[in-house]
């Protein structure tokens, strides 16, 4: 029995998913192609797919088979699969599968990378800063407790800072690395996301990017549900399940019910006029009239796409100002702080 620790990365999901499709493209046997894919995995996914493998020889379906596996196969996956099955068209949907999972990995390859220059620049700040209160500003900082001079505001916190950091030093730092992980944690759960998702949106720049993400992930989910034949309505459920904004996925189950009562999609976005843009409602409603919803989802999907590229880009000129300001208020307490009271004892030398 081989055991496995880990999961299936996207990576891994994208490789597999695009090379059975160009497998089954070629003539080769879904079990052929699933023999072929399996000798060459590695991991957690040669485990799952000599466990599909069993059950297909069982004489459970592909569907049937994958969706032992909810926590690597998502409702969207699972879904296409199964419409694929039905309609004899499992190669083709198993080409907008990979398509979709490219996509929405390159984007968010994209936003990961443009956080990284922000994310660097504000760890180097931190880092710096328990430095020199450790290491320099005690060797400085003494000195103004012993002149006869009112010490400013400024240096007297500093002051406090650094005999802090000199008696507790150890445990501060290692409280604010607790404190970074907890954070980290509890930002991941499910309670605390409906929260977290609707703040994110409201920050400047970020909030932008989000929403741009997100209305392109909706607009090539949905599109691409459309295109293998699922109605609009159940569309919309999978839709909803596989967006990861709670946001999103909150207004998106309300369009479900809005559809079912009788209304079109694009009067259901009434409701929601900050999270979808009129000129959305408005290319949403002309692709309803015209019959081409699908075609015009697409394009929306390539707009936001582009939106987010765009900005991503950008991002590094965008927050470098703000970046700029934050580092320079830093360094001008410290100075301040130092100045100062040197600045009052040569006053004083003067008179």
């Amino acid at each position: 029995m081989e055991i496995s620790l880990g999961g299936i990365s996207a990576t891994e999901l994208l490789f597999f998913t695009r090379h059975l499709s160009l497998a089954l493209k070629s003539g080769l046997t879904l079990f052929e192609t699933l023999t072929m894919l399996q000798d060459l995995a590695s991991g957690k996914l040669k485990q799952v797919l000599t466990k599909i493998m069993y059950l297909l020889q069982a004489g459970e379906s592909f569907y049937s088979s994958l969706s032992h596996y909810p926590q690597y196969f998502s409702a969207l996956y699972l879904n296409l699969v199964k419409t694929g099955e039905l309609s004899g068209t499992l190669e083709k949907n198993l080409q907008y599968l990979a398509e979709n999972l490219q996509k929405t990995r390159a984007l968010k390859q994209k936003v990961k990378s443009a956080m990284i220059y922000p994310v660097f620049i504000l760890s180097a700040v931190i880092v710096l800063g328990f430095a020199m209160s450790i290491l320099v500003l005690p060797k400085i900082l003494p000195l103004f407790k012993t002149l006869d001079v009112e010490l400013p505001a400024t240096t007297k916190l500093l002051i406090f800072v650094t005999d802090m950091m000199s008696a507790h030093g150890a445990f501060i730092i290692g409280g604010f690395v607790a404190f970074v992980i907890f954070m980290a944690w509890f930002l991941r759960q499910n309670f605390v996301k409906p929260v977290s998702h609707f703040v994110i949106l409201k920050i400047p720049v970020f909030g932008k990017i989000s929403q741009n993400l997100n209305l392109e992930l909706f607009t090539h989910t949905l599109s691409t549900l459309l295109l293998s034949g699922i109605p609009l309505d159940k569309s919309l459920k999978i839709t909803a399940d596989a967006t990861e904004n709670r946001v999103y996925r909150a207004a998106i189950s309300h369009f479900v019910i809005a559809i079912e009562k009788g209304n079109t999609l694009a009067e259901s976005f009434a409701s929601y006029p900050k999270l979808f843009p009129k000129m959305f409602k408005y290319m949403i409603a002309m692709g309803e009239r015209t019959g081409s919803l699908d075609s015009t989802l697409k394009y929306l999907s390539d707009f936001y796409e582009s939106e987010v590229d765009t900005t991503v880009k950008n991002l590094s000129t965008i927050i470098e100002p703000f970046l700029l300001i934050f580092i320079g208020g830093i360094v001008g307490v410290v100075a301040l702080s130092i100045l100062g009271p040197i600045y009052s004892i040569t006053g004083g030398i003067k008179k």
